[in-house]
């Protein structure tokens, strides 16, 4: 039985302990999927029990389907949220319930899920389509993002997690959605699974689909986009930390970053190709990268040589916590020093492995990013100030 959004009143709490007691002798389970079950009810009791949940506003026929998105509380309720996913699901699950009765067999059966940030409480590693929230600096503008994630495997115990594919403007991801399952429809072979599909057609593919959905408007042509779900208000990190002032070169850290993500991306479709070693040496490539970037927000003069990249990274960002996430502390930097003593000691790579330190690289360019926002937000707090004692002097 659905709950969406795995919502349910304290009415309807007190009818499903009523409707449990009538028909399964108090038996209920939640699932993982934030749904509940009602074990062993007796097939002649059917029709009668699926009056009774639909009398309370919850017998919709659309569990364990596309249409039934799981999503962690996100920025509602939780200090590690980014982006909202509950909003986002709840969008998600309007949309395609609207077209549900015209959904292709094979889409139906999709399971989409949908995490406020990296963490992966709303489950998006192990779904077909999953999503994590992160942001991104625009033109000075914060601006809500999805990270889109493909190939889980909710089926077989997990038995794969997914990769990031491509992020993509939060506000953009319903299109995403209808691009990548139509896409599916289109191009699959008779009776082939999703999972199968992405590894056959390959990410690149899928990126190139969803590439004209990551461009951006201005604010002034379309101001939604910097704005999330179910919130007017112009999206931002309320509790984004303050760091030491990055001064005017920050565009350097944005060039460096958007390089790193493109760099990542060429390290997954080797992957794809087989080639985990150099999939591996690509992969902290791109992390390398992202940490030029923002040491050179600081230290415009650093070479371009790893020993200095890294020494210089370590002391102005690692040592100083300026990298470190409020929750997770130094893990993402220490994921960068690991994949370097991994490459360095030349050891052998299998496509697990591979797939693990892809994983890590991703989220250290995610933590890149919200560094060089929180860097970023000093400078414009800093200058704020500055015209306000200016004003009042």
């Amino acid at each position: 039985m659905t709950l969406p959004l795995g919502d349910a009143s304290a009415d309807q709490l007190r009818a499903l302990a009523d409707i449990a007691r009538r028909f399964v002798k108090d038996t209920l389970r939640t699932t993982v999927e934030q749904n509940i079950l009602f074990r062993w009810v007796s097939e002649a009791d059917l029709p009668e029990f699926y009056q009774a949940i639909k009398a309370i506003g919850l017998g919709a026929a659309d569990a364990a389907t596309i249409v039934d998105v799981t999503a962690c509380p996100g920025t509602d309720t939780c200090k590690l949220g980014i982006a909202s996913s509950r909003g986002l699901a709840r969008e998600l699950r309007y949309r395609l319930g609207e077209k549900s009765l015209e959904l292709d067999a094979a889409v139906k059966n999709l399971r989409i899920k949908v995490s406020g940030c990296f963490n992966s409480c709303g489950q998006h590693h192990v779904a077909d389509i999953g999503f994590y929230g992160i942001n991104r600096n625009v033109k000075g503008f914060q601006v809500p993002h999805f990270q889109v994630v493909l190939g889980g495997k909710f089926h077989d115990n997990a038995g794969e997690y997914g990769v990031p594919i491509a992020a993509v403007p939060s506000k953009r991801i319903p299109e995403a959605v209808l691009s990548i399952t139509e896409y599916y429809v289109r191009q699959r072979v008779k009776d082939e699974r999703f999972q199968d599909f992405v590894a056959r057609i390959g990410k690149k593919a899928i990126k190139d689909l969803l590439e004209d959905l990551t461009k951006i408007p201005a604010p002034d042509v379309d101001r939604s986009y910097y704005t999330d779900w179910g919130d007017p208000r112009e999206f931002t990190l309320a509790d984004m930390g303050v760091g030491e002032c990055a001064g005017e070169v920050v565009s350097q850290a944005e060039f460096a970053l958007a390089a790193s993500e493109r760099e990542l991306f060429e390290a997954q479709l080797l992957l794809d190709g087989g080639r985990s070693q150099d999939a591996v040496k690509a992969a902290y490539a791109a992390m390398l990268h992202a940490a030029q970037g923002l040491v050179k927000s600081q230290n415009p003069a650093v070479s371009d040589g790893e020993n200095e990249i890294v020494a210089e990274f370590t002391r102005r960002f690692y040592d100083t916590q300026l990298f470190w996430d409020k929750y997770a502390g130094g893990k993402f930097a220490e994921y960068f020093f690991k994949a370097r003593e991994f490459v360095r000691d030349g050891k052998a790579a299998d496509a697990d492995r591979a797939v693990q330190l892809l994983q890590e690289a991703q989220l250290f360019i995610d933590a890149a990013h919200g560094c060089h926002n929180r860097l970023r937000a000093t400078v414009e707090t800093a200058v704020k100030i500055e015209n306000a004692a200016q004003a009042s002097a």
